[in-house]
C-alpha cells in the first residue's frame, strides 16, 4: 500500500496534531485537520493539511466529504471538561459514529488515567469501578466499543520545541515530591509511535508512550535550570511519590525505540 494513496484525518491539531500533520503531508498523505475556529486555517495550509472547522462543544459534525470516506482517524484533543465525563462521552460517541467500521482509530489518552499512588504502572492495571468513571477510562472505553480497530497512546507529560515545565517551576518554593521519577515524552517520540501505528495495520491495543529513562524531579529540573539560565525550583522534600510509568510494552510488542531523550532540552522561550 503506498502512502500516496491514502489520508489521513486529525481531530485536533494543536501542538502535536499540527506536528503530525505536517510530518504526514512530508510522507506523502492527504492530510485533513481540525481546528476549532476558522483563524487556525492559516497553520494547517501552510504545511499542506486541509483545514476545516470543528469545536466539539457546539458541534461534531465532520464533513461528509471526510468522514464516508477516510480509513484512518488520529483524535489528538484533550478532555473539554474533566468535570461532565459523560458529556465528553456522548461527543465522542458521535464523532466516531460518522466513520465507517472499516475506519482505524488513533487516540492520544494520557498517563493520568493512573492513580497517583506509588506504583510501578503498567497498561495491565487493574482499575477500580471508580477510576473506571474518570473521564480518561471513559473516553477510552469508547474507543475500545466503537467496533473499529485502534490503537490508544497513553502519553507521558509532553516536552518539545517550546514546551518544558522549567517554564511554570522557576523559582518555586516547596515543589513536591523531589525523588519521584520523571514521566516524560518527547514531541518527536509521539509523532514516531503515532507514524508507526498509521503505517502498520496490525498496529493495535493501548500503549504507555514515555520515555524509558527517569531521572528524579530534583536531578532534572535542577539541570533544566542551570541549562536555560533561570532560578532552580526549591523542593519539599517530606514528599515522596514513586510512581512510574512504564513503557516496556511498545517496545517488546511492536518493537518501538525511543529515540529523543527527556534531558536533550529543547528550544525555548523564558520571559
Amino acid at each position: 500500500m503506498e502512502t500516496k494513496d491514502l489520508s489521513v484525518t486529525i481531530i485536533g491539531c494543536g501542538w502535536l496534531g499540527l506536528k503530525l500533520g505536517k510530518e504526514l503531508v512530508e510522507k506523502g498523505y492527504s492530510v485533513n485537520g481540525s481546528v476549532r475556529k476558522p483563524a487556525g486555517f492559516g497553520a494547517l495550509e501552510s504545511v499542506g493539511i486541509n483545514p476545516f472547522e470543528l469545536d466539539l462543544e457546539k458541534s461534531t459534525d465532520v464533513p461528509t466529504s471526510i468522514s464516508m470516506s477516510e480509513r484512518i482517524l488520529v483524535i489528538s484533543i484533550p478532555p473539554i471538561d474533566r468535570k461532565k465525563p459523560l458529556r465528553y462521552e456522548t461527543m465522542l460517541q458521535n464523532l466516531l459514529n460518522q466513520f465507517s467500521d472499516e475506519t482505524k482509530v488513533i487516540f492520544t489518552s494520557s498517563t493520568g488515567i493512573y492513580p497517583k499512588n506509588a506504583a510501578n504502572y503498567t497498561e495491565d492495571f487493574a482499575f477500580s469501578n471508580k477510576q473506571e468513571s474518570t473521564i480518561l477510562n471513559i473516553a477510552e472505553n469508547v474507543v475500545r466499543n466503537s467496533n473499529k480497530s485502534s490503537v490508544i497512546f497513553r502519553l507521558g507529560g509532553l516536552v518539545g520545541p517550546d514546551r518544558h515545565p522549567i517554564r511554570f517551576l522557576q523559582g518555586r518554593k516547596g515543589v513536591k515530591n523531589p525523588h519521584g521519577p520523571i514521566n516524560f515524552v518527547h514531541q518527536e517520540d509521539c509523532v514516531r509511535a503515532l507514524l508507526q501505528a498509521i503505517e502498520n495495520k496490525e498496529f493495535s491495543g493501548t500503549f504507555n508512550l514515555v520515555f524509558p529513562n527517569h531521572p528524579t524531579r530534583k536531578n532534572y529540573y535542577t539541570e533544566a535550570a542551570k541549562f536555560y539560565k533561570v532560578a532552580a525550583p526549591i523542593f519539599n522534600e517530606e514528599n515522596e511519590v514513586e510512581r512510574l510509568i512504564s513503557s516496556e510494552k511498545i517496545n517488546r510488542d511492536v518493537n518501538f525505540e525511543f529515540k529523543f531523550p527527556i534531558d536533550s532540552f529543547p528550544a525555548l522561550e523564558l520571559n
